[in-house]
């Protein structure tokens, strides 16, 4: 469709973006009638917020508003009067939106329409995100526009690079994707160490609206194809493509060594799938969940904080597989400008499994236990290591009784398994809770929060 709407964004995002435009408002004499447009647009500045504001607060593109507005009227006023308004206001509110330079428009190839398709978010549960600001327009990719310094992101045996420098590696990569075809909505798989090459990989598909799949070195060409091809995936970026790689990688070298062309910079949308994550083979069925940058900022921003970094921190995250967790951490720690490392003995911050699931983040003085999966991201924390809560905006429950399976719901949830109906029933109930397959006992409860001790895993 048009702009990359999809019926299930029509559907989750209608009844907000009417309630939030002029329409559910009442008018003061008729302005549209009497074509009066100064009036009208004092008047809708006054009662109601018009398309690109009503776009930054729900993390939508404009593009996106207005088609979905669009349609909503349509089914509210129904099509007569929706044609009938149309005349007799000109056409004024759309003139803006008219000429945009084609780049920025939303059409997208079927494997990205599919994507999109595939994705799928509780209307209520959205409203919520949105107005407990557990979702806003914000989008990780702005961490390195707010940090463009010489202090060092990334640390490894083989090189140090600084925020600056991970700027320019990612505008070069995003151009080298470009350069290949790679555009909004393509899933761009990479097979790459947990090091700066990833990082930059997520950066540089942010800049251009792809998708990044970031897979295990340990897969072989064959199961990379495979997966690759399951997730319709534009492109394989490996880091050596001499070894055993799926035929038609590309070199991530040979991307970074792009030139970046002068054009505008690339809008992100807030709404849009960055992430997919994979069980890589190890089930009998493949499957890809999908992440917005909404899911993953939602993360970053309660994550973030429990992991007490400065700046001047570095946190190892050797310990941890190429995923959605890693990339968290990750995020969290370019959040507080802090450094990556992949060097423990230089390292502020460790980070360990544990045996019931849960990541350990150690520092100097403080020490905090994080729990979550690759379709959850990070949802529970314990400043004790065995007392979990909930983060901000997660609910959780238990399946049955005080001890039972772990069920919860929030902002930071996948939007679902990529053209894997079977498995979207598997793990999801009727009423919309994911079934994590952990076993946990509720501890105790309080009227704000409940908490858990961890069990066991799936």
């Amino acid at each position: 469709m048009p702009y990359g709407v999809s019926e299930q964004m029509i559907d989750t995002y209608s009844e907000l973006i009417f309630d939030l435009s002029l329409n559910k408002q009442t008018r003061r004499g008729d302005p549209i009638r009497n074509l009066d447009h100064a009036a009208w647009l004092e008047q809708r500045e006054a009662t109601g917020l018009n398309d690109p504001e009503i776009a930054a607060k729900t993390g939508l593109a404009v593009e996106q508003v207005t088609f979905i507005r669009n349609i909503t009227e349509r089914r509210v006023f129904r099509l007569n009067q929706y044609r009938k308004l149309y005349r007799l206001g000109g056409g004024l509110r759309y003139r803006e939106d008219r000429y945009q330079d084609p780049e920025e428009k939303f059409e997208m190839n079927d494997d990205a329409v599919a994507l999109r398709l595939a994705m799928h978010f509780v209307p209520s549960q959205v409203k919520k995100f949105i107005a407990e600001g557990l979702w806003s327009a914000e989008v990780p990719g702005d961490l390195l526009a707010a940090n463009n310094s010489n202090d060092p992101a990334i640390i490894s045996a083989a090189a140090t690079v600084s925020y600056a420098e991970l700027s320019v590696r990612a505008e070069q990569m995003a151009a080298g994707l470009a350069e290949n075809g790679a555009g909004r909505g393509d899933v761009v798989a990479t097979v790459l160490p947990m090091a700066a090459e990833l990082f930059i990989s997520y950066f540089a598909c942010a800049q251009i609206g792809a998708v990044l799949l970031p897979l295990e070195h340990s897969l072989s060409g064959f199961e990379i194809a495979e997966i690759a091809r399951y997730s319709n995936a534009h492109i394989v970026v490996c880091e050596n493509t001499a070894g055993d790689v799926p035929d038609g990688a590309v070199s991530y070298h040979d991307l970074v060594a792009a030139e970046v062309p002068d054009r505008p910079r690339f809008v992100q949308v807030a709404a849009d799938p960055i992430l997919l994550t994979t069980n890589a083979g190890g089930n009998e069925q493949l499957q890809a969940g999908i992440f917005t940058h909404q899911n993953m900022q939602s993360a970053v921003r309660n994550t973030a904080p429990l992991l007490k970094l400065f700046s001047s921190d570095q946190i190892d995250l050797s310990a941890l597989p190429v995923g959605s967790l890693s990339l968290v951490l990750a995020l969290s720690a370019f959040d507080a400008g802090a450094a990556v490392t992949t060097d423990p003995a230089g390292a502020t911050h460790s980070v360990t499994l544990t045996n019931d699931g849960s990541l350990e983040i150690s520092g100097a003085d403080h020490k905090v236990h994080l729990w979550g999966q690759n379709d959850t991201l990070i949802v529970l924390s314990a400043e004790d290591g065995h007392t979990f809560a909930p983060l901000p905006g997660v609910e959780t429950r238990v399946a049955d009784g005080d001890t039972s399976e772990l069920q919860i719901r929030g902002p930071s949830m996948m939007a679902g398994y990529l053209a894997n109906s079977t498995a979207n029933a598997a793990v999801w109930t009727a009423d919309g809770w994911y079934k994590t397959g952990t076993e946990v006992t509720i501890t105790s409860e309080t009227a704000d929060n409940v908490y858990y001790s961890i069990i066991g895993g799936s």
